[in-house]
């Protein structure tokens, strides 16, 4: 079947009027998936498994888990049992994939989400009714919640960079987060956690280096070979980095036309087409060379407008609608990334893996070469290294620390967050006293905000690093084999050593747009200060406009730590006046 779009649905209980539903249906196209006790479920056509018995329907993408590696079609009985808690069973143990299910419970319904988020998945509750949809965009065209911002939330989101909450940017909106269920007809119950990623931390037997990385290649291949049978023609996006070539040598079922893009700056330094090309010769795949064009940059216009909160800088317009140009020019149904390789493969330039190799092993040779690992990964000296690791053991006790980030923002919001304890249940886990895990756990919370895609109405965001299989798969692995022999991300390394060519597979740096963001800001200079001095943001006294002010009047050609979060608050405007009345 052709995929003309990413997955939508909406769930809806209690809620009297269907014509907001209906009119939602027909504009986005979805189509009923399941009727029953007050509930009411629309989906997008292909998207929906019902299951026997009436209990239920699972929507979304369904792979199992020791099945072959294709989609789920069809449930012609119910295969979990009856319970809600042997169906949840089922789905974490025995499947995998981007997908959130709706299921009876006794007298009741709950849902639930995948623990790869790959489904989003958004809480609306009015007096004695619910609605949950896939995006705000469609439960806002339903005229049960009408979209306004939450102040007190936003601030908090940019004070913590990001980290993943319930509470969304917007007011009467909640994220049911990965791996987690509600009660769909009773709010005063919690949302509650099904998944967790310590479940697999240090359970795997396999401890020789050789057959972990066969292990971790015959995984990544499994779920890229099981998403790509979704679809026939798929655009890749690669930077001659390790993640995306990964991905892009996993792809080799013969019956699919993969493209792929690299998008390239006038400064040297982001362009990688020397390595594409390498990549494209030994792989033979198109790839499709694109530079960056200052006329795709609109600073009115935020680039995750669709979302619940504003996770996105300006600059990549540039490389969001040259891909969107491409996939309508080569109708493809779906965009495959790399996205979340960094953080399943535990990239890290810190010695928390000497710490874990302490704990575990104690003071001994494993120790000691994993002390020469980080040493060489880093630059440091061993004594610097040892001191890094003594410090990482102290503070280990207290759990993960998530760093905040003040830069740019008001003093008074400043003032109203710093005792606000940045926490998450997986951080706050009383097993989260390896610190080297819980960095890898804590770079998995990282990048769960940037794993929806683009607007729904556009061709599906695969990110197949991040299914639930890989990512238990690495979980499962020592975190000092992720620094082994002085290489980051040394075990993916190894596994895929065979498959990519030696410049890809040996590459210790990779470039990136920062030259063309900083082009960005010289053009727009005047239009920025105006923007962030003038917009929503300001009249909130949310940021600290006259530290923009200064930024801004210095004319060095490079802004270096300060450019990141300048693009992250400007885009965060345009996201405001994106949902503002």
């Amino acid at each position: 079947m052709r995929i003309l779009g990413a997955p939508r649905f909406l769930v809806a209980w209690g809620v009297p009027d269907r014509t907001g539903l209906e009119t939602a249906a027909a504009r986005f196209g979805l189509a009923p998936a399941f009727e029953g006790s007050d509930v009411q479920i629309l989906a997008s056509p292909g998207y929906a498994l019902p299951l026997g018995d009436a209990c239920g329907v699972i929507l979304g993408t369904l792979f199992e888990r020791n099945g072959p590696p294709r989609a789920v079609s069809e449930v012609a009985v119910n295969p979990f049992g009856a319970a809600f808690d042997a169906v949840a069973s089922a789905l974490l143990k025995k499947h995998w994939g981007a997908y959130c299910g709706v299921v009876r419970d006794g007298r009741s319904w709950r849902f639930v989400r995948d623990p790869s988020g790959g489904l989003p998945a958004y809480l609306a509750r009015g007096p004695g009714s619910c609605m949950i949809g896939s995006d705000p965009e469609l439960i806002a065209a339903t005229g049960y919640w009408r979209p306004a911002i939450a102040w007190a939330n936003l601030a908090c989101h940019l004070y913590t960079r990001g980290l993943p909450t319930p509470a969304t940017s917007l007011e009467g909106l909640v994220e049911i987060l990965p791996g987690h269920t509600c009660d769909i007809c009773d709010a005063s119950v919690p949302i509650e956690a099904l998944w967790s990623p310590w479940d697999h931390v240090a359970s795997d037997a396999v401890a020789d280096r050789q057959e972990q990385a066969e292990a971790l290649r015959r995984t990544v291949q499994n779920a890229v070979s099981a998403w790509s049978s979704r679809y026939s023609s798929i655009l890749i996006g690669v930077s001659g980095g390790l993640d995306s070539s990964i991905v892009a040598a996993s792809l080799t079922r013969g019956d699919v036309r993969v493209t792929g893009v690299t998008l390239i700056t006038e400064d040297p330094d982001g362009d990688e087409r020397p390595f594409t090309r390498q990549l494209a010769q030994g792989l033979g795949l198109e790839i499709h060379e694109i530079p960056y064009d200052l006329a795709d940059i609109d600073l009115g216009l935020s680039c995750v407008a669709h979302l619940a909160r504003p996770i996105g800088r300006s600059h990549a317009l540039a490389y969001d609608r040259p891909m969107h140009r491409l996939a309508r020019a080569s109708g493809v149904e779906a965009f495959f990334s790399g996205n979340g390789g960094d953080n399943v493969f535990y990239y890290t330039q810190s010695a928390n893996p000497v710490a874990d190799r302490l704990l575990a092993d104690g003071a001994g040779v494993g120790a000691l070469h994993t002390l020469r690992d980080v040493s060489r990964l880093t630059g440091c000296t061993p004594l610097q290294a040892a001191a890094a690791t003594i410090a990482s053991l102290r503070t280990r006790r207290g759990g993960y620390q998530w760093r905040t980030d003040p830069t740019f923002l008001h003093a008074r919001t400043c003032a109203d967050l710093v005792h606000l304890p940045a926490e998450h249940p997986w951080l706050r886990e009383g097993r989260a006293r390896a610190p080297g895990k819980a960095a890898h756990i804590a770079a998995l919370l990282r990048i769960q905000s940037g794993l929806e895609g683009y607007d729904r109405s556009l061709p599906p965001m695969i990110n197949p690093l991040m299914s639930q299989p890989v990512i238990e798969r690495c979980l499962a692995v020592p975190s000092w084999m992720w620094v082994e022999a002085g290489r980051d991300r040394a075990l993916a390394r190894r596994a895929f050593a065979p498959l990519l060519p030696d410049a890809i597979h040996q590459r210790r740096s990779k470039g990136g747009p920062d030259g063309f963001a900083n082009q960005v800001i010289h053009r727009h200079r005047a239009e920025i200060i105006e923007r962030l001095t003038c917009g929503h943001l300001a009249r909130e006294k949310i940021i600290d406009s006259q530290a923009i002010v200064t930024l801004l009047s210095d004319e060095r050609p490079t802004l270096g730590a300060d450019q990141a979060r300048l693009l992250s608050l400007l885009d965060t405007e345009a996201w405001v006046s994106h949902w503002s009345p």
